[in-house]
């Protein structure tokens, strides 16, 4: 296995690797005192943000190595995935409230994994699993009858136009670049990624320094966003919010970042 490089990003990806500690407190921070799993739309958004911190966590251990850093632009599609679905559950214009709208997203992850299960190789232990899936689908149905909730249920195939939507903020116009190019990686799409061309010869570099730190920023973005929008829903306006979206500024604007980003340190 390749050592693990101490090149110029590997600070950077300790200050990412922190803002991810700072994200995760700041949601532990704003959780009601007494919240359970019945607890919404909090629930859901806590639930979301642990998926959110180990699918960040695992792109930035992606991209300490050259050799496995492709795989964190897939990751990221991930991010994005819960990015959009906490935005929906925050869009008021969506229908419902929060509440419902985190319902309608675990209704909708219910079932994907109610049809996901059905494929799954005859080693799982699909009994386990099936006796939990019906207790959370016992209590989600509790709660949507509770809360007199309508709508359908969320599912994976809204999130692309949820982030179409997304995307006409200001400073936002690279979300559907991200969009499509991490789904591409996903698909194995990404060889193009780890070669470099130069002078009539290419050769495999698995990926260049500038390449990267622009992954790396991707990622950041991704999360600060995510977080974010959950801690807002969480508590609006508490001013631990605006620390947190300063520290993860001030990485994504730092002079380092910026120089291997345009290429200073590639070969």
């Amino acid at each position: 296995m390749p050592e693990i490089p101490h090149d110029v990003l590997t600070p950077l990806i300790g200050r990412a690797t922190d803002l991810c500690d700072a994200g995760m407190e700041l949601i532990d921070s704003l959780r009601a005192e007494n919240g359970t799993g019945a607890t919404m739309p909090e629930s859901t958004l806590v639930r979301l943000h642990f998926a959110a911190s180990s699918t960040y966590r695992s792109a930035l251990l992606c991209l300490w190595m050259p050799e496995t850093s492709l795989a964190a632009y897939g990751l990221t599609r991930g991010l994005l995935e819960i990015w959009a679905h906490l935005a929906f559950i925050a869009d008021d214009a969506s229908g419902g409230d929060a509440r419902c709208r985190a319902l309608r997203y675990e209704r909708g992850a219910l079932a994907e994994w109610s049809a996901t299960m059905k494929k799954a190789p005859d080693s799982y232990d699909r009994d386990t699993w099936q006796v939990r899936h019906d207790e959370r689908q016992r209590d989600v149905d509790a709660l949507w009858d509770e809360f007199c909730c309508k709508g359908s249920p969320r599912t994976r195939s809204h999130v692309k136009s949820t982030l179409d939507s997304l995307s006409k903020q200001p400073t936002m116009g690279w979300i559907p670049g991200v969009w499509s190019a991490s789904s591409a990686a996903t698909h194995a799409y990404g060889v193009d990624f780890t070669l470099h061309s130069r002078d009539g010869t290419t050769e495999l570099v698995w990926a260049l320094a500038s390449q990267r730190a622009t992954w790396l920023a991707f990622a950041v973005a991704s999360f600060d966003y995510l977080t974010v929008t959950a801690a807002n829903l969480l508590g609006e306006g508490e001013p631990r919010i605006n620390i947190f979206q300063q520290a993860a500024r001030g990485l994504l604007e730092d002079e380092m970042l910026g120089r291997v980003a345009r290429r200073e340190f590639d070969p």
